[in-house]
């Protein structure tokens, strides 16, 4: 019983070690470290202000805006084009499954939800055939999982890119505060390659 009472510092801090919540080191990390924590997947990033796109410019930024175009704009064009083509209205709705439901259902349902729409589309598409209205929506759904998806990976990974490439936008966004640099807990501080 005579243990000493722990304060609530250190009891949060056993609980993070225990469950090893990243460490957060925006306030003492240089850019070096970075790159080299990055390389051994020991860093990551996490934007506070805005979107990860904010930090990606060029080429880049043009390949994400053809991705969202792809998942956000071509169904308002493709899904009124078809309906035209088949000679029924009815299947407008593709519109908003393609560019607003999908979306919506792979930011809060993950990855899951890309194999239920391939698993529904490739069964109505075998049993009821590709003029079928459920067909037709689960490959509007497909569509817009598949492109926001890849919009969404696109965009973290141009953003880690561009920090790394460039250590004046990484300088300048610590000191906006539009990012924070987070360490695995279980590993060790990052070092500069040496040379």
């Amino acid at each position: 019983m005579g243990t000493a009472k722990k304060s609530t510092d250190e009891v949060m801090e056993e609980y993070n070690r225990l469950h090893n919540v990243p460490v957060d080191v925006t306030d003492s990390i240089t850019h070096e470290e970075f790159v080299s924590g990055v390389q051994n997947q020991t860093i990551g990033f996490k934007v506070l202000r805005g979107e990860p796109i904010t930090l990606v410019r060029g080429a880049r930024k043009s390949i994400f805006n053809c991705l969202v175009v792809l998942y956000l704009v071509a169904p308002l064009v493709m899904v009124p084009l078809w309906a035209y083509h088949e000679g029924n209205w009815w299947l407008l709705p593709g519109v908003v499954i393609a560019s607003l439901i999908s979306p919506q259902l792979a930011q809060r349902k993950g990855h899951s939800i890309g194999a239920l729409f391939l698993l529904a589309c490739l069964i109505f598409w075998l049993s009821k055939g590709i003029h079928n209205y459920y067909t037709f929506f689960s490959l509007c759904a497909l569509w817009g999982y598949v492109f926001f998806q890849m919009a969404d990976s696109a965009q973290a990974e141009y953003a880690m890119q561009s920090l790394v490439e460039d250590s004046g936008l990484f300088s300048r966004a610590i000191a906006e505060k539009r990012i924070s640099v987070c360490r695995r807990r279980d590993a060790p501080p990052a070092r500069p390659p040496e040379g």
